[in-house]
């Protein structure tokens, strides 16, 4: 499985793509100029986003866009729990080609609650698009047309994604928490992180549970990839998409660090109200390049 597979999906969900219409999200720090960037306005905001799924009309009920750490992320989510996620490589507006090889991706999911994989472009030997046609930082919105053709393994197949377009979808710039309950903590070469936003949920890609922890700005961020049946006991970390128990730190947009070894400890599972608690360590390196980092007396507790 090559690099940017493994973390390109993984980042979809540790930068923020949470499906409700405040926090559909995604990443990219970037500020726009000052003189570029007024006072925004005060009436309320309100986006679409459509297209045809398989010749189907698709229309989301909640849609947004966040930009952050050098990614445009936008999502929306239709009233059968389907959802559209686009994650690019923060270039402004513009044409975004989405290939195996491209830092941007987009995603299909046929619901949010795990029970089914998703379909990604990024696994499909289909080229597609998003073009963004306005990104108006005045009023804080943003526009474009898409279209890609997602694949999957499990269980294999493809959906055709066409005609897809976003109209004056809010754009923020900074991560929402879903809650005040999520509480997550680590030593980073032992210096306390304390995550500003703290997420739990369950991937549509993997069917797992990700537990990610996240500052404000987008980076640094953590993340654990856990089987949706994990049971009471520890368990050794290895790097997400090697490994059922996965873990991961990313310094910046570019620099992506996947467990050597380590453990988690889960001290509590409860599947009826979606609740995990436990205590977890790593040494994490980069699959190609020299950066390290070593992750001690981490611990979490999380709905998802």
């Amino acid at each position: 499985m090559q690099k940017n597979s493994i973390f390109i999906l993984i980042a979809f969900i540790a930068f923020g793509f949470l499906f409700s219409c405040d926090d559909a999200f995604l990443d990219t720090n970037m500020t726009p100029p000052e003189e570029e960037n007024p006072e925004p306005t005060t009436e309320p905001l309100e986006g679409i986003m459509t297209a045809k799924v398989d010749g189907q009309d698709w229309l989301s009920v909640t849609a947004g866009a966040l930009i952050q750490v050098n990614r445009i992320g936008i999502s929306g989510v239709a009233a059968d729990g389907s959802v559209i996620i686009l994650s690019l490589e923060d270039m402004g507006e513009g044409n975004y080609e989405l290939t195996r090889e491209s830092s941007s991706a987009g995603a299909y999911g046929e619901d949010t609650n795990g029970t089914s994989n998703a379909f990604a472009s990024n696994t499909s030997e289909e080229v597609g698009f998003v073009n963004i046609s306005e990104l108006n930082w005045q009023d804080s919105t943003i526009s474009g047309t898409f279209a890609f053709t997602g694949s999957r393994a499990l269980p294999a197949g493809e959906v055709e994604i066409r005609e897809g377009m976003f109209e004056k979808l809010p754009v923020r710039t900074e991560l929402t928490p879903i809650n005040d309950v999520n509480t997550l903590s680590v030593n980073v070469d032992s210096v306390l992180f304390e995550p500003s936003v703290v997420n739990g949920m369950i991937d549509p890609f993997s069917g797992a549970i990700i537990i990610t922890g996240t500052a404000a700005a987008g980076i640094p961020s953590v993340a654990l990839s856990l089987p949706q049946d994990i049971v009471e006991g520890t368990f050794e970390l290895g790097t997400p998409g090697f490994a059922d128990y996965g873990a991961q730190y990313n310094i910046d947009d570019m620099t992506f660090l996947g467990a050597d070894s380590g453990e988690v400890t889960i001290t509590k599972h409860d599947k009826s109200v979606r609740i995990i608690e436990g205590t977890f360590f790593f040494e994490a390196a980069e699959l190609a390049g020299d950066a390290t980092a070593s992750l001690t007396e981490g611990r979490f507790s999380v709905t998802y």
